[in-house]
This record gives structure tokens, C-alpha cells and sequence, in this order.
């Protein structure tokens, strides 16, 4: 029979965790996702398919501009959600085999947790930091996409 300890494989381990937390995080995604197809106007569809379109024209050409929004707000929560996991590693591999799941804000709670205030202090104010420059940047690719 074959038996692998997939989370104590260093190898394996980072991208176990990372299957688990697509699939915790997959069900809000899919949520808004389904929330955001549900505001596009039937009439939209119907007018299209009248004028000709096909299935693959009236996705490229409704479907999808109409969705830009939506798909950029569920890539800018999904981020900053990874970013910010701990729960998974502290509970699943509590950052090892060899710290190959060791996440930044783990390593923050780590530092601490040993009372390095420093290092814990500089490790959050630059994740705060690449976080806010990230979420500004894809506002801006947002926007312009929208503007298109």
C-alpha cells in the first residue's frame, strides 16, 4: 500500500497547505463570482443573440467586460487573504519540515512569541507596506481596464 506523510515532506508540504487553502477560500470566491453573472441584464444576452452572436461572442463581448470588476475585487481579496493565512501552517505543520512553511505572518507571530519585538515590528510594517503598494496597484490596473 502506498503511503506518503505529505506534510512532513519538505518537498511537498508548501504546496499541500496551498491546496488547502484554495479549496477553504474556493467557496466565497465562487460566491461573488455567481453574485456578479447575476446582475448582467438577460436582455443583454437576448438582444445579442437576435443581432447573431454566439456563445463565445456574447462571453467575450458582454460577459467578460461586465465581470472585470468583480473578478478584480475576488484576485485583490484572495491575495490579501494569502498574504495574511496563519491558521493552516500553525495548525498543519507548525511552519516546518525545515521552515518550508513558514508564512510571513507566522514568522511574525514566531518573532513574538520569542519577544524579538524588533524584528516582529520590521516584518509587519513591511508586509503592511508591500500589501497596501499591491492593493493600489491592481486599483489602478482596475481602473484603467474599466475605462477601456
Amino acid at each position: 500500500m502506498f503511503t506518503h506523510d505529505w506534510l512532513n515532506d519538505p518537498h511537498t508540504a508548501l504546496t499541500c497547505l496551498a491546496i488547502a487553502h484554495c479549496w477553504r477560500g474556493f467557496g466565497w470566491g465562487f460566491i461573488i463570482l455567481l453574485a456578479g453573472l447575476q446582475t448582467i441584464p438577460t436582455q443583454l444576452y437576448e438582444v445579442a443573440r437576435i443581432d447573431g452572436a454566439n456563445a463565445i461572442q456574447r462571453f467575450l463581448k458582454i460577459t467578460l467586460p461586465l465581470m472585470v470588476p468583480v473578478i478584480f475585487l475576488v484576485i485583490i481579496l484572495t491575495i490579501l487573504g494569502t498574504v495574511q493565512v496563519i491558521g493552516l501552517p500553525m495548525a498543519l505543520t507548525r511552519g516546518g519540515p525545515a521552515q518550508k512553511t513558514t508564512v510571513a505572518v507566522y514568522r511574525i507571530y514566531n518573532e513574538l512569541s520569542n519577544y524579538h519585538l524588533g524584528y516582529a515590528s520590521t516584518e509587519g510594517i513591511v508586509l503592511g507596506v508591500i500589501l497596501v503598494t499591491l492593493s493600489f496597484t491592481l486599483l489602478k490596473i482596475s481602473r484603467r481596464i474599466k475605462q477601456d
